[in-house]
């Protein structure tokens, strides 16, 4: 499955927001995080033996076109043994872009970090979308990527707060996100059989449709990409 992701999308498969979304997305650094991966498999649906791994790799290549094609600049952590690591990876790789295109890197720090993962359970039934958070100042993107993600299940998980993953290093504005539960076997028939012409999972296309609105939307509520509008500094969410 993984080899239909890393053919090049058609343009057709990309989505390209309006003019005034996509002038919110251009320009931003944005890195993403593929969950697991190597030796670590992550959640395993137990009837199809679809790999959580495999799958938030076939998101983030997809997720990584619809971004580009929007204007945005983005970078893959590599799927190195520890967080921290993949963090560290993520941080130089944003360091060194040329956004200007003068030919120097810019040193920039990374505008936000997506952490992709699909949560798993012993209930082949139950599903939900759940975002994680550690820091008040990643409560916007956190909230922008569930209230996109949500309708891939329509079941509200809400959100887990502090301590996990990639989002405790570098200070960075990031998000872990469970769009659904990779271990329920209506997702996995949808992620195995429901094709389009191309042969890409349209579930896939679906989440990097989702996770590309968020950021869009999140980046349309920070002034300068970075930092808290009005609203959310008196709701002291920043």
């Amino acid at each position: 499955m993984k080899k239909l992701f890393l053919a090049t999308f058609l343009l057709s498969s990309l989505l390209v927001l309006s003019a005034g979304a996509t002038s919110h997305l251009s320009g931003k650094i944005i890195a993403l995080d593929a969950g697991h991966g190597n030796e670590e498999t992550g959640a395993v649906n137990q009837r199809y033996g679809v790999i959580e791994a495999e799958v938030n790799w076939d998101v983030v290549v997809a997720l990584e076109s619809k971004l580009k094609a929007n204007g945005a600049q983005v970078v893959i952590a590599e799927r190195l043994s520890t967080r921290r690591d993949r963090v560290a990876d993520a941080v130089e790789k944003c360091a060194q872009l040329d956004v200007n295109g003068d030919g120097v890197a810019d040193n920039r720090k990374c505008d936000v970090l997506v952490s992709i993962h699909h949560n798993g359970n012993t209930d082949p039934e139950h599903d939900g979308t759940l975002v994680i958070y550690n820091e008040k100042k990643d409560i916007p993107l956190a909230e922008k990527l569930h209230d996109a993600l949500l309708p891939l299940t329509g079941k509200d998980e809400g959100y887990l707060h502090g301590g996990y993953g990639m989002t405790v290093y570098k200070n960075l504005v990031s998000a872990i996100t469970e769009a659904y539960y990779i271990t329920n076997d209506a997702q996995a028939e949808r992620y195995l059989f429901d094709l389009n012409a191309d042969g890409v999972s349209n579930l896939v296309i679906e989440e990097a449709d989702a996770q590309l609105q968020g950021l869009s939307d999140y980046f349309a509520g920070q002034s300068d990409g970075g930092s808290c509008s009005p609203g959310q500094a008196k709701q002291g969410k920043c």
